[in-house]
């Protein structure tokens, strides 16, 4: 009897760690895909300037925004439409109170989306990627405000620590002489793209933190169909909105004999087999496969666990930008040259990957729940 009980045990401690090897890496290809959303996007950028004929300094406001909101509604509208088809399992089992829940985390995750793509145009991918994954930080700062309490003292190290490499990520501090000084042209290093981007990460905070107050009262996979459909529907109402104020010719890539009017345009756009295909594989992996697993296998690992490999995105999202543009831009006909690995990309996105880490590993689970790509 003890002889069996002892095989019972060592079966069942096979199966966990067999369970937590597929969990881990299954964490790991999910930050792989949201990572090599970063250097899609992008390229979808380059190819809405191409298409309108400008440039990442020449575009209008407008025409950021209005391109944003299209990408976004056609993504996630083909990414809830897949979730019907591929889960239909799950879609039946969703409640209305999670319909509900997931509206709400839907529009704040949209508006979030929409700040990071549009900043996107204009910074590096890798930048992006290092900027966005201050949520990590912005958050547990966030809660000790909504519950008036002081920051553990990890938290403000951490937002410390991730200060000074956002000062290095973005040119606003040199290192120089062993250690770190402001540049002398600081303030002209700060652009556009990384106010947006930084303001897309705290915007990603209340994301999370209404995941983590709805998630104690549903079960999360449901808030997932909603969340998709509210986010292409607040796209497709902002692109109506926007798309008549953007000043840019709409005729500028318009094929022969066809009107010349906005509709049009932006058909045209979309009709372009290499735009609706990167479009398609954002919906596929970056959103259908990456909210799947991330439901699925997160919760076998401890908080800290997914913790760590969650820091792994914008290492990802470096990673991609110094393989995928110069195949992107051969699959497009986009000039994109591939990122290289600066002295700058490695003290900046090391000192917040430090500073992720830090705020991260004590957290709970849900402080990690944060979308991208």
């Amino acid at each position: 009897m003890n002889l069996a009980n002892h095989d019972t045990t060592t079966n069942n401690s096979v199966e966990i760690s067999r369970e937590r090897r597929v969990a881990i890496t299954a964490l790991v290809a999910v930050n792989a895909m949201w990572g090599c959303s970063f250097p899609v996007m992008k390229v979808l950028n380059f190819e809405v300037d191409e298409h309108f004929g400008v440039s990442e300094f020449t575009s209008s406001a407008a025409l950021r925004f209005a391109s944003s909101a299209w990408m976004l509604a056609i993504r996630f509208g083909l990414a809830f439409v897949l979730f019907a088809v591929v889960f239909r399992t799950s879609m039946r089992r969703v409640q209305w109170p999670q319909v509900v829940a997931g509206a709400v985390i839907g529009a704040v995750f949209y508006l979030g989306m929409m700040f990071q793509v549009s900043g996107l145009a204009t910074i590096p991918a890798s930048r992006s990627g290092f900027l966005t994954s201050l949520v990590v930080i912005f958050t547990p700062l966030v809660q000790s405000v909504v519950h008036r309490r002081p920051p553990r003292m990890v938290v403000i190290v951490g937002a410390l620590i991730a200060l000074a490499g956002v000062g290095v990520l973005t040119g606003l501090v040199e290192y120089r002489g062993g250690s770190l000084h402001f540049a002398d042209d600081a303030l002209s290093h700060w652009t556009i793209g990384d106010s947006l981007t930084t303001c897309a990460a705290f915007i990603f905070t209340g994301q999370i933190m209404l995941v983590d107050y709805f998630g104690k009262r549903h079960e999360s996979v449901g808030f997932t169909p909603s969340m998709f459909a509210t986010t292409s529907i607040l796209a497709v109402i902002v692109f109506a909105f926007i798309h008549s104020w953007v000043p840019e010719p709409v005729t500028s890539r318009l094929p022969d004999a066809q009107p010349a009017t906005q509709a049009w345009t932006w058909w045209a756009l979309t009709i372009q087999p290499r735009f609706i295909l990167l479009l398609a594989g954002l919906s596929v992996f970056a959103s259908l496969l990456a909210f799947a697993w991330m439901n699925k296998y997160q919760p076998v690992l401890s908080a800290g666990e997914a913790s760590v490999v969650y820091t792994l995105e914008p290492v990802f999202a470096s990673v991609w930008a110094m393989v995928l543009p110069g195949i992107l831009a051969e699959f497009t006909g986009i000039v994109y040259a591939n990122e290289t690995l600066s002295l700058t990309l490695v003290i900046g996105g090391g000192l917040i990957m430090v500073a992720n880490a830090m705020v991260l590993w004590p957290q709970r689970k849900s402080i990690v729940e944060a979308s991208s790509t």
